[in-house]
């Protein structure tokens, strides 16, 4: 259990994610926050092996660590129980999240011009032998497009996930320059 002012979480560690444990920094006051990079996305689920086997068979992404997390704080979140399991995704990580308390009764039926949709984007070397290897299996949102412009050469493509969360493919043909 970890306690920290008003704010009590109960970590109940099923696997050690990353072979390390959570760690919790404090800044100083007067500390500037700074992002370093982006440090992983999550996905919320309504089943969690559903979405480990989907993500391991079509991407062949593998699972590294699993906890369960429960939120006592009196806030927006108390009483709030989260499986969370942590796939390895090169460098960075894919969190999937089942949420056991409360349990949603809505759907992401969101499309990707909607706003407040997201997106999670995956790199990929070959974006048209990907699609055709699964164009039966995944449910893509079209065939791969290819973009071009002074600094993006790249060819992407839409599918949703089995909760309908929006993923995307991308093969880059060089790299990228983004002007101001």
């Amino acid at each position: 259990m970890i306690n920290r002012g008003d704010l009590t979480v109960k970590i109940h560690r099923l696997h050690e994610p990353l072979g390390g444990k959570i760690e919790y920094l404090q800044r100083e006051a007067c500390m500037e926050p700074k992002v370093k990079k982006l440090h992983h996305t999550g996905i919320t689920v309504k089943n969690t092996e559903e979405s480990i086997e989907f993500y391991k068979n079509f991407l062949g992404i593998e699972k590294i660590g699993e906890c369960l997390l429960e939120v006592n704080d009196g806030g927006a979140l108390d009483g709030v129980k989260i499986r969370i399991s942590f796939l390895a995704v090169g460098e960075d990580s894919l969190e999937i999240l089942e949420y056991i308390h409360p349990k949603s009764i809505t759907s992401n039926t969101l499309n990707p011009w909607d706003p407040g949709n997201q997106h999670v984007s995956f790199k990929v070397e070959d974006i048209h032998g990907l699609y055709e290897a699964y164009k039966d299996k995944v449910n893509f949102l079209s065939a791969p497009i290819h973009y071009k412009t002074e600094g993006i050469d790249t060819t992407w493509v839409y599918a949703k996930d089995p909760n309908g969360t929006l993923i995307e493919f991308s093969e880059d043909h060089g790299a990228r320059s983004y002007h101001k």
